[in-house]
């Protein structure tokens, strides 16, 4: 398309061309009207197959409208939307300060680097709270005023939220609409990016300006796709060793594999980058990015995650994955390694991230059968197999750390309490489960209410705090203002389900019916959050000396936790109908809170029960899930 030099489209003087894509060339022109410079976009009729010519003009008229209603600092403006001869073309502000492109092959300080692209991701959550995704966030989308400011343009490759028209699903499997292979996402492979999506690939933009890497790099879209699903994530501090970790443990965070494990939103990815910026705690909690560490650098062991554990019947993924990377080079190569399509069903979807269990043998597959001696009978008796110790902490499906509780019997209620409703003490027996480690927090709640499977807390503040929820300052406290329903919903989004009243008690107390889950020294502020010390919440994993002797936190203190189970006189029976879910009645929360509550006199005993009406929500409960063995 060179020959458009010096052609004028309109008022447009076509003066040199600034760059060519997959889609369209840029050129930059002069409007004769107002006497500027200006860049034009023009689609490339030459550069697809006749009949894809009307997907793709429906796509750049897309583009050109979604665009015009954008209206950010940081976002470069549309201008004029036109037609030359048959070549739509977009006309946007010309700017001169060159692409970040332009500046990178040298790591830059991590500071200026998280500065310069904060806002981008600004601009970003603009585009999502506008239901639009980019898709196609690289270095070379975003350019530079001649001031140094950075402006997010190229929204070719745009995505409406929800939108499932045939044009949109055609120009998926074509190929034109997946986006630039080093920067996208695991998922966008797929055809089906999220805002996330956007999130991994600013995350992808920053590790490349602070390592001078990209993280993962092939010569075909093939080799990286592969690559990006059997390969760990070269940790930053390789790279750059003096990385402070807060500045590792975000980039983790937003590079994550599943979408899940990164952050719930662009609104808390700018928070987070500004926390850094004020050298604030960062929201990418110790517990989370200590396990993603862990699984970038292959030291995770079998016990620190769930899902490590060989299933009957499930074999390994890793097959699979080989396979279906292997298929896809094969057919990028009889393709020409010009477009990516991906029009057979299913080709993707076997491509699961990988995981640790990828090592693990299946538990279906048997030890090969040994050659005896001579000397030795074939009757002879084996020796007896081994047992599978079970992990005393997992991650579960939502990677929420929990704790082993043994089956067995412990000692529930006590008769020297001043809580009539814990008498008498007898012994009840519970089968094994995990618990959580910790009491649900705002930030584990988020990530239900982004998948539009639980409803946000009926107020979004806290006894002192005007915003709590929704501030990323308070992520790793327990969410509040949920009623017994939505704690339910909660956790069956998790594959959970809330523990019963004895479940709980034993998770606090232990078999030597302690009377605190540290044991019966009488609390202090060090122990657990209770009356007379902050006067709110604090972060669920605060208080390391009061974990209870399975190695659970904040079971005395903080916020009171549902229970499933219906209030009822001791002594306990699980079959007596108290655990009937669609039953009516008052619902039992245990473990104390900061504030003297609902006729509690601030007891934080692991033996103090509270009645509660299970459509209450207020800022003294929360709660944390349980899941069977």
């Amino acid at each position: 398309m060179s020959g458009l030099i010096g052609k004028n489209f309109g008022r447009y003087q076509i003066l040199a061309q600034l760059g060519e894509g997959g889609m369209a060339s840029v050129y930059k022109a002069y409007d004769t009207r107002l006497e500027r410079e200006v860049a034009i976009k023009v689609i490339r009729r030459e550069a697809f197959p006749p009949n894809e010519m009307e997907m793709l003009l429906k796509r750049f008229e897309r583009e050109s409208k979604s665009l015009a209603r954008l209206s950010h600092p940081n976002i470069v403006s549309v201008i004029d939307y036109g037609d030359y001869e048959g070549l739509p073309y977009l006309v946007m502000v010309y700017l001169s300060g060159g692409s970040l492109k332009d500046r990178l092959g040298k790591p830059m300080p991590w500071r200026e680097s998280v500065q310069l692209l904060l806002p981008i991701a600004q601009a970003l959550e603009y585009v999502h709270e506008h239901q639009i995704i980019n898709r196609d966030v690289k270095p070379s989308n975003i350019l530079m005023t001649d001031k140094g400011q950075p402006m997010l343009t190229d929204f070719g490759l745009v995505k409406l939220f929800g939108e499932q028209d045939q044009d949109t699903t055609s120009l998926t499997s074509s190929g034109t609409g997946l986006g630039t292979p080093d920067y996208m996402a695991p998922e966008q492979w797929t055809g089906a990016p999220t805002a996330q999506s956007d999130l991994y690939s600013l995350g992808v933009v920053l590790y490349e300006m602070i390592t001078a890497h990209r993280p993962y790099t092939a010569d075909t879209p093939a080799g990286v796709l592969v690559k990006q699903a059997t390969e760990a994530l070269p940790l930053p501090k390789q790279y750059v060793p003096d990385l402070p970790r807060d500045v590792e443990s975000v980039l983790l965070r937003a590079l994550a594999k599943e979408p899940k494990d990164r952050y719930a939103d662009m609104r808390i990815f700018v928070a987070e980058l500004e926390n850094l910026l004020a050298g604030r705690d960062v929201i990418a909690t110790t517990f989370k990015t200590s396990r993603l560490r862990d699984q970038m650098t292959g030291s995770a062991s079998r016990a620190q995650t769930h899902k490590s554990q060989p299933v009957a019947g499930k074999k390994s993924a890793f097959p699979a994955l080989l396979l279906a990377g292997l298929g896809i080079f094969v057919l990028l190569a009889a393709l020409g390694g010009g477009y990516w399509l991906l029009t057979t069903p299913g080709v993707f979807s076997a491509l699961p991230t990988a995981t640790l269990a990828l090592a693990l043998p299946s538990a279906t597959e048997s030890a090969p059968t040994p050659t005896l001696p001579p000397t030795l009978s074939a009757t002879a008796t084996p020796a007896p197999p081994t047992a599978t110790p079970v992990p005393v902490e997992i991650q579960d499906t939502k990677n929420i750390p929990m704790r082993l509780i043994s089956a067995g019997e412990f000692t529930m209620g006590s008769d020297d309490t001043g809580d009539v409703g814990s008498r008498p003490a007898h012994q009840v027996y519970v089968d094994a489960f995990y618990i959580d480690k910790f009491e649900v927090t705002n930030e584990m709640y988020d990530a239900c209410v982004y998948a539009v499977e639980c409803r946000k807390p009926q107020q979004a503040g806290s006894v002192t705090r005007t915003t709590y929820f929704a501030n990323p300052v308070f992520a790793n406290f327990p969410v509040l203002y949920v009623d017994w329903k939505m704690a339910n919903a909660y956790c069956a989004w998790r594959g959970a389900r809330l523990p019963t009243e004895a479940e709980w008690e034993k998770a606090a107390r232990g078999t030597d019916a302690r009377l605190y889950p540290w044991g019966n020294e009488e609390p202090d502020c060090s122990f657990a959050n209770h009356a007379g010390c902050v006067a709110d919440t604090t972060p669920v994993d605060q208080h390391e000396i009061g974990q209870s002797a399975y190695g659970v936190y904040g079971m005395s203190g903080n916020v009171w936790e549902w229970t499933s189970s219906l209030f009822r006189a001791y002594p306990y029976d699980a079959a007596d109908g108290r655990e009937d879910p669609a039953a009516q009645g008052e619902r039992i929360a245990r473990g104390g809170s900061w504030h003297i509550f609902g006729g509690n006199s601030g007891n934080v005993r692991a033996d103090t029960r509270l009645r509660l009406d299970p459509g209450y929500y207020g800022a003294y409960v929360g709660f944390r899930c349980v899941v069977s063995p």
